[in-house]
């Protein structure tokens, strides 16, 4: 009798300690709760960090192609190439950094942790596109005057560039 009385106690604590298992799942978040949002917000800046070095890594790529036209400008001044080689990468360039002014725009951030790194970016993008247009256009209109206006934006990129690079930790 004694047996039978201590494995029904046994069996009641044991429904009774699944049932309150089971109600406080239902009724109070788990506990690792705060590990999970600490873990969802690291994960949206992580995907933020990874626009910005994506945007970084554009950039670069900007400056590459920039290089390549240094070359392209001393075949054309040499007659191995033709000067409409030249507009059509001065034309391309002012396309991709347009381009990449819109992706800017269009860039949803998770968080705000890296809001003076995309403020920085979002200046750098902004006189890159406008250099490389206003490049363009003087290019293609074979317009001297606008080539003080080139001088400026160029150095406004440089110093935008600049602050973004610091904004991003780059040295």
């Amino acid at each position: 009798m004694k047996k039978l009385l201590v494995l029904m106690m046994a069996l009641v604590m044991t429904f009774s300690l699944a049932a309150c298992g089971g109600e406080a799942d239902v009724v109070t978040p788990p506990a690792n709760q705060p590990e999970a949002s600490v873990a969802d917000e690291q994960a949206k800046a992580d995907a933020d960090y990874v626009n910005l070095e994506d945007f970084l890594n554009r950039i670069v790529e900007n400056y590459t192609e920039q290089q390549e036209i240094v070359t392209l400008l001393e075949e054309v001044k040499s007659g191995q190439k033709e000067e409409s080689a030249l507009l059509d990468a001065y034309r391309k360039l002012a396309e991709d950094s347009n381009g990449m002014l819109q992706d800017m725009e269009n860039t949803t951030w998770e968080t705000n942790y890296y809001n003076d790194q995309v403020a920085a970016l979002n200046e750098c993008v902004e006189v890159l596109a406008l250099y490389q247009q206003t490049l363009y256009e003087a290019s293609a209109e074979n317009d001297a005057s606008k080539l003080e206006t080139v001088a400026e934006l160029l150095n406004d990129f440089d110093a935008k560039l600049g602050a973004f690079l610091d904004a991003m930790g780059v040295e």
